[in-house]
């Protein structure tokens, strides 16, 4: 019995080497590829179709140039301004008639909305002297 139980061990050591040997001429284990990425969607962000659709009825409307438009046109300057250590209030020569005329923070709503939205030449120029700042 003792010599069933040596015989047997010596067995199952033979396995085990046999099976490191087997194992170590064996390609090393490939990873499994990444999952593909989404697919990326060819629509806009909202936040642009958001102010895109602002940018569409200022156009139409001086109301919607007041309470949508000049609000995001504020905050650009601000922000814009900041930089250079300035208060919007302060920087009317440099933000130029046509922006200080839409963002200046005693520019009174239009009574009526008759139309009278921002044309879209006046601004263009509006948001290159924003770009300039």
């Amino acid at each position: 019995m003792a010599f069933e139980a040596v015989f047997i061990a010596v067995g199952a050591i033979a396995t085990v080497i046999a099976v490191a040997a087997l194992a170590a001429r064996l390609p090393a284990r490939r990873q499994p590829p990444p999952p593909p990425r989404p697919t990326a969607t060819r629509s806009r962000p909202n936040q642009l179709m958001r102010i895109e659709r602002i940018v569409e009825r200022a156009g139409e409307s001086g109301l919607a140039a007041h309470t949508q438009l000049r609000p995001l046109l504020v905050e650009i300057a601000e922000a814009r301004l900041a930089r250079r250590g300035l208060p919007l209030d302060g920087a009317r020569d440099l933000l130029g008639p046509q922006l200080w005329e839409l963002v200046r923070s005693d520019r009174p709503a239009p009574a009526v909305d008759r139309g009278g939205g921002i044309a879209p030449d006046e601004l263009e120029a509006v948001l290159d002297r924003l770009e300039s700042l």
